[in-house]
């Protein structure tokens, strides 16, 4: 059997109200530490609005020990992250994820451009190599 290594719990929490940008959520994973006796909290910042996950799509913003129990976990995690919330904790994440989504849609339209122009180029030259079968009446 391979060995596997427990990643705990996840939840999702929607950045809405009090954001200055849209379409975020902070996805929240969590399982206990004996050592610790707490719980390992490790956060992510996620677009909503981009279907697949990515490694470009998520970056671990935070990863702390909070305490909690099975009952109280989840609550406690929300309140964490409001708190960041209000407190401005994600702009500076979300920013740099704005930036390097920006430089992913300049890069994509550049590439995009590029391979416009090849295309176009293959068929100039192929329409140039074409031989009319038509015969023209040049009486």
């Amino acid at each position: 059997m391979r060995a596997y290594k427990n990643k705990g719990y996840t939840i999702e929490i929607e950045l809405t109200e009090n954001c200055d940008y849209q379409n975020y959520s902070v996805e929240c994973t969590y399982h206990y530490n004996k050592d610790e006796n707490k719980y390992s909290l490790s956060m992510w910042l996620k677009r909503t609005d981009i279907p697949l996950r990515h490694a470009v799509i998520s970056k671990e913003i935070d990863t702390q020990f909070i305490s909690g129990t099975k009952e109280t976990i989840k609550k406690n995690i929300c309140r964490i992250v409001e708190q960041g919330l209000l407190s401005g904790f994600f702009s500076p994440y979300i920013e740099d994820y704005e930036y390097i989504c920006a430089c992913f849609d300049e890069g994509n339209a550049l590439f995009e451009k590029r391979r416009l122009e090849t295309a176009n180029r293959i068929l100039d030259c192929e329409k140039k190599k074409e031989v009319s079968l038509c015969q023209t009446d040049t009486h």
